[in-house]
């Protein structure tokens, strides 16, 4: 046992650790940091606690799922807005934490998303590699994560750590094709947003390119590698059910998010064009995400086409619907993008200087009016 644990601890790349936690405490205290400068100089001039600046917004909803539990209590100020509109997986883990070691549920929230977030970087890099690209694109891909606009919320109270994460074990396990650990992830995924179930998408493109058209007609032949897409809607039926138990509406989710957020859907070409045409707002949220979907083509000729499929699912997911609002959070969790720009960049200083230097300040702006609570940030 203990000659199997020396190898297990010599087969990991220390260097690689090392660079990826520091990456991870760099650019949190560059944001904490950025965060207390505004408030002392843009705010009030009062310097609150460090952790409240990881709760915003939706973050009241999932401390209160995490304490009370689901109830149809509404908010006051906010008709129709029910926690029904979060999925269950970040509060269940918080409260998990909580119980485990006698910490508030902030500051459980706050220790899963940042341990999430240090799990994502460690996947990515290895996702990189699996891809059989250079270790300094995986490390470089990292830096990227850390440092893309609106990557503050990956610290916060918020779902994108855990959705991420979630997210990259599934792509990451089944190009592995470990298609048990991959169908695990996938349902949790599932659970923790409704737009986890797009996994399907990668899955079907990576099957037909691993076995061809004839092994997606013939299942049964490799029926082990559908494992993935049988369980990645399970986390959502699961919920549905759990909804329509408490409630007698399977579909209190989206009737929640209709009624108290505005979340109607749309056709996406036609959502575009209104958007462009709204408020800077909106306008700024709408050309934030299409210079994403531009970068996104950059994995085509990188040929991961099952990547490419599921970044335009998210895509025209998140283009149709009827509010502009955190446009740019749900489509910046889609790592393959960032591994596509440092694939293009890697080795070209000026081109790595130049992407860094932009996403920072980019960052750094965000990070600033999330701090003084502007609904641009978020």
């Amino acid at each position: 046992m203990i000659r199997i644990s020396r190898n297990w601890l010599e087969r990991i790349d220390w260097t690689a650790v090392g660079g990826i936690l520091g990456l991870f405490v760099l650019s949190r205290l560059a944001l904490v940091l950025i965060g207390v400068m505004t408030q002392a100089t843009l705010g009030d001039g009062t310097i609150g606690r460090m952790i409240d600046l990881g709760c915003r917004w939706d973050c009241g909803w999932y401390l209160a799922i995490a304490q009370n539990g689901y109830t149809m209590q509404q908010d006051s100020g906010q008709p129709g807005a029910t926690a029904y509109a979060f999925f269950p997986m970040l509060p269940m883990l918080m409260r998990a934490i909580a119980a485990a070691t006698g910490f508030t549920f902030h500051e459980a929230g706050l220790l899963v998303t940042n341990a999430c977030f240090v799990a994502i970087l460690g996947y990515l890099y290895r996702y990189v590699l699996l891809l059989d690209y250079s270790r300094s694109a995986a490390m470089l891909s990292v830096a990227l994560l850390c440092i893309a606009p609106q990557s503050f919320v990956f610290s916060a109270v918020y779902t994108e750590s855990v959705f991420v994460l979630l997210l990259v074990a599934a792509m990451f396990h089944l190009r592995r094709e470990d298609y048990l650990c991959a169908g695990i992830a996938a349902a949790l995924l599932s659970a923790t947003r409704a737009n986890g179930v797009f996994f399907i998408v990668f899955a079907l493109v990576w099957s037909i390119q691993r076995f061809g058209w004839r092994g997606l007609l013939r299942p049964w032949q490799q029926a082990e590698a559908y494992i993935p897409i049988l369980l990645a809607p399970l986390g959502l039926f699961l919920w549905w059910g759990y909804c329509w138990w408490a409630t007698g509406d399977a579909f209190a989710q989206v009737s929640s998010v209709g009624h108290g957020w505005g979340w109607i859907g749309g056709f996406f070409l036609e959502n575009l064009w209104w958007y462009l045409q709204g408020s800077p707002e909106s306008v700024f949220w709408t050309i934030s995400t299409l210079c994403l979907f531009a970068a996104s083509f950059l994995l085509l000729r990188m040929r991961l086409y099952a990547e490419f499929a599921f970044c335009i699912a998210i895509f025209v997911l998140t283009w149709s619907g009827g509010v502009t609002n955190s446009m740019l959070r749900y489509t910046m969790i889609l790592f393959p993008i960032w591994i596509a720009i440092a694939r293009h960049i890697d080795g070209r200083a000026a081109w790595t200087a130049g992407v860094i230097g932009v996403l920072a300040m980019f960052n750094g702006f965000l990070m600033v009016q999330w701090t003084l609570g502007k609904v641009l940030s978020i």
